[in-house]
Formats: structure tokens, C-alpha cells, sequence
């Protein structure tokens, strides 16, 4: 087996997009690195090739420019986030649709407690306009089972069904980002996980249905 045959078996794929799995390895803990400690516009390709001991042509082989190579990276950090979300979700014999919704939520802040620095290079780093352009932005798959828990809380009269379920999605992905921000700002002084519950709770007092289930969460 030539270079070229063992390097299409030992690919890591994102997207559609596939990378060896030995450029992955060099390049992941540079990336990770240098896009959460410095300034986005101030990182280069070259300096990232020095870094991960490569040459500039391999990078480019890959990866057009630097959004490109970082967005695929930020793809391939959140899969373990996605797997764990979309598990959240599913829930085995869990029908309550709020208990769903605080999993989901609390399987973000472990993440991101455990992958700090994804967070600072995802709410803090990244430049939206350019990323919300490129495919990689989209959480597709969570987004899809998480509106269907909500319309299923809806339809149970567990959740209210005067407000739409993206408004509801909106709002759980906002409070949770200002939650990581502010947990980032006071320097990670303690718990992300921690405040999950009462962050939920928060958000269960706005959603709950007046008429429906009451149930302790």
C-alpha cells in the first residue's frame, strides 16, 4: 500500500470533508491553541504551519484559508457535543420534556467545562458573520430532536404553546452562551456544570405551561 492508499483509509471526515488523520493530529492542539488565546485576525496560515511543524503547502492542500481550517476544526471538536446533546434528547424511557430540555443543557455545560478553550474560540474568537456563511455553523441534527422535544412538550401541555419552539431554542442557546461568558470573565473561579440547574430554572419559570404538568424537575 502506497502513502496516498494508507492516507484516504486513515481519514477523519466533517462535514463531507476529509482530512488524514495524521494532518488532524499535528494540527489540532495548534489550532486549538492559538484561535483561543490570540486575536483571529491576527493568526496566519504560515504561523500555524510553524507551529504544527508543517509545511505551507500541506495546510493548503487541505484547507483554502484560515476560516476554512478553523471551521472544520470547530465541526470535528463539537461531534463529542452533539453526540452527548442528541442522547440528552432521546432519553431512553425520560418522557418529561423538560427533564429532555435540562439534559440537553446541562450536557453543554460539561462540554464546555471540560473544553474551555472550544468555548472561547466558538463565543469569544470566532467571527460570526463569516462562520453563520460557511456550512460548519449549523447544529442541524440536536437542533432538529430538541424543536421536536419542545412541540412534544407543547402538544403534552407540559410546555407552554403560546411562543413558537425556535423562540425557545433561541432562548436556551442564549442564556447558556452569556452563562459561559461570564463563567470565561470571572476567570473559571468556579462550576460551569453547577449552575446548570439553576440556570434551568430560570428558563423552566419562562416556558412552563400555567395549565399543564407540574412536575419537580
Amino acid at each position: 500500500m502506497n502513502n496516498s492508499q494508507a492516507e484516504k483509509r486513515d481519514v477523519v471526515k466533517t462535514d463531507a470533508v476529509e482530512i488524514p488523520e495524521s494532518v488532524v493530529k499535528r494540527l489540532d492542539p495548534v489550532v486549538l491553541e492559538v484561535f483561543s488565546k490570540e486575536d483571529f485576525h491576527r493568526v496566519d496560515m504560515r504561523s500555524i504551519a510553524r507551529r504544527a511543524g508543517m509545511s505551507f503547502t500541506t495546510i493548503y492542500r487541505h484547507f483554502s484559508d484560515k476560516e476554512s481550517l478553523l471551521f472544520w476544526f470547530i465541526a470535528h471538536w463539537l461531534k463529542d457535543l452533539q453526540a452527548g446533546a442528541i442522547e440528552a434528547l432521546e432519553g431512553g424511557n425520560e418522557t418529561s420534556s423538560l427533564v429532555l430540555m435540562r439534559n440537553y443543557l446541562v450536557a453543554h455545560f460539561r462540554f464546555y467545562e471540560a473544553q474551555p478553550d472550544v468555548g472561547r474560540i466558538i463565543f469569544m474568537g470566532v467571527p460570526l458573520v463569516r462562520w453563520m456563511q460557511d456550512s460548519t455553523y449549523s447544529y442541524r441534527e440536536p437542533i432538529r430532536k430538541l424543536i421536536a422535544v419542545i412541540k412534544a412538550g407543547q402538544k403534552a401541555g407540559e410546555i407552554r404553546d403560546d411562543v413558537t419552539p425556535l423562540a425557545i431554542v433561541d432562548l436556551l442557546s442564549g442564556t447558556f452562551n452569556r452563562t459561559f461568558l461570564m463563567w470565561e470573565y470571572r476567570g473559571r473561579s468556579d462550576s460551569l456544570v453547577a449552575q446548570a440547574e439553576e440556570v434551568f430554572s430560570l428558563i423552566t419559570g419562562g416556558i412552563r405551561s400555567s395549565n399543564g404538568i407540574s412536575r419537580d424537575l
